[in-house]
């Protein structure tokens, strides 16, 4: 039942004509009938009067639907001739860096191509396999009319953080009136992906690691956090001026702080981001949308941050990033972060070298077990930072239950992924995850909640 529905909606695509004409067509024929019918009527001064206009509209009304269908009809033939022979050239191109959050700007370029007269070009754009946007009608640069090319775009609204395919146009020809709608399908090939923008964070604790060969200087001091907690005995050639004295009057001890220093090796960061998932997430709308791009947004704030402390920032990601011609470093990074998706074949021991961490970001979804286990090894000397992923919607109130249900309809889509997450089975089993996984980091000394 579910592939007839599928055949019907895409079938439905390529319907020639739209609801304007039903409705208009509803709307004219009885109306022409019922007023025919009163013209009709005697001892009226106006009878043929009525008459002639009724004649006169109804010319009008059907010479506006056979212009309308003639304009479309032979864009559409010109279209498909065209097509036949090869010479169509269709040109997709979208910004890299798009100004708004959650859109896309693609520009369209179609030659040769007739364009209907007075009438429209629409767009809808199949994508990643089985996907379909809606229609959309893009604004074309220069006068469409007798116009045989066409350049325009429009802004697509993606609110998911990820990659995106687009692997065929329908291209749309419509008359003024939008009674016809004829279509015909071309190959595009394009790619792009919509990043997580930064979010201002408070401050993170991260010790930078020391580089692999010690004969490689960086051109500029990296300053090491100081170990101002740690304390070693007092030795000659210490400066007296670092002597606890509180220790001293308490213990009788000589001792000194280990002061900050200036570290010509030191140069960078190693940042774990883990999207392993003990729980089974596949098709849960909610985990794959609003939870994944509220993690993939605050783990690229986390690398920005850190890099803008001055640290070379190396971010290790858990899983295969595609290939890309983007350049390395923040760019890459930005990439790797927005194709990542929930997995579960990686967890911390298979990904995390505790030689070279120095910062590991996790999310209610992660294991406690290993999470607890990594943290008494190492909580002490590598930064642990827990994102809660319910923090990303809010619960429905009482008053907000009642609404939904007597009086008013979701009015976007983070209102239905509320809603559905506060009817998921999965909601109950996270949420004691997370209360797991709070336990372990208010134990670490080292570890922030975000």
């Amino acid at each position: 039942m579910r592939q007839v529905f599928k055949f019907i909606r895409k079938a439905g695509y390529f319907v020639p004509f739209s609801m304007y004409l039903i409705v208009f067509a509803a709307v004219l024929i009885p109306g022409y009938i019922k007023l025919r019918s009163l013209s009709q009527l005697p001892d009226s001064a106006y009878t043929h009067i009525f008459s002639l206009l009724l004649t006169v509209v109804l010319f009008f009304s059907i010479t506006i639907i056979v212009f309308g269908f003639f304009t479309v009809f032979s864009a559409f033939l010109y279209f498909k001739w065209k097509q036949r022979r090869q010479e169509i050239r269709l040109h997709l191109h979208t910004e890299a860096n798009p100004q708004q959050e959650g859109k896309q700007v693609i520009s369209l370029e179609l030659h040769p191509i007739l364009l209907p007269i007075a009438g429209f070009i629409k767009i809808r754009v199949f994508y990643d396999g089985k996907k379909v946007s809606e229609k959309f009608s893009p604004i074309a640069n220069q006068s469409s009319f007798f116009k045989f090319s066409f350049r325009g775009q429009f802004s697509w609204n993606l609110p998911e953080i990820r990659e995106y395919r687009i692997e065929r146009v329908l291209i749309y020809f419509e008359d003024f009136f939008q009674f016809f709608s004829m279509a015909g399908t071309m190959d595009a090939s394009n790619r792009f992906f919509i990043s997580p923008v930064r979010q201002d964070l408070n401050a993170l604790k991260a010790s930078p690691r020391k580089t692999e060969e010690t004969t490689t200087r960086i051109e500029e001091l990296k300053r090491v956090e100081g170990e101002l907690i740690n304390y070693k005995s007092f030795e000659t050639n210490d400066d007296v001026r670092r002597i606890v004295w509180k220790i001293y009057a308490k213990n009788k001890e000589l001792v000194v702080r280990i002061p900050e220093i200036m570290d010509p090796y030191a140069s960078h960061i190693y940042l774990y981001a883990s999207f392993y998932t003990r729980f089974a997430t596949e098709g849960n709308a909610v985990v794959d949308a609003p939870f994944l791009n509220y993690y993939k947004t605050l783990c690229w704030s986390v690398y920005q941050q850190l890099a803008g402390k001055g640290f070379e920032v190396r971010y290790i990601p858990d899983q295969p990033v595609p290939a890309t011609n983007l350049p390395s470093g923040p760019e890459q990074v930005r990439y790797a972060i927005t194709v990542s998706h929930w997995q579960e074949e990686n967890n911390l021991k298979d990904i995390v070298k505790p030689g070279n961490a120095s910062v590991l970001v996790v999310s209610s979804l992660s294991d406690p077990e290993q999470l607890r286990e990594f943290a008494e090894s190492y909580g002490n000397e590598i930064s642990i930072i827990f994102i809660p992923l319910s923090d990303a919607l809010d619960e429905n109130s009482m008053a907000g239950w009642v609404k939904w249900i007597f009086v008013e309809n979701e009015k976007d889509r983070h209102a239905s992924y509320k809603t559905k997450w506060s009817l998921s089975p999965l909601r109950y089993k996270l949420k004691e995850n997370e209360k797991e996984i709070l336990s372990i980091i208010k134990s670490t000394s080292r570890a922030t909640i975000l």
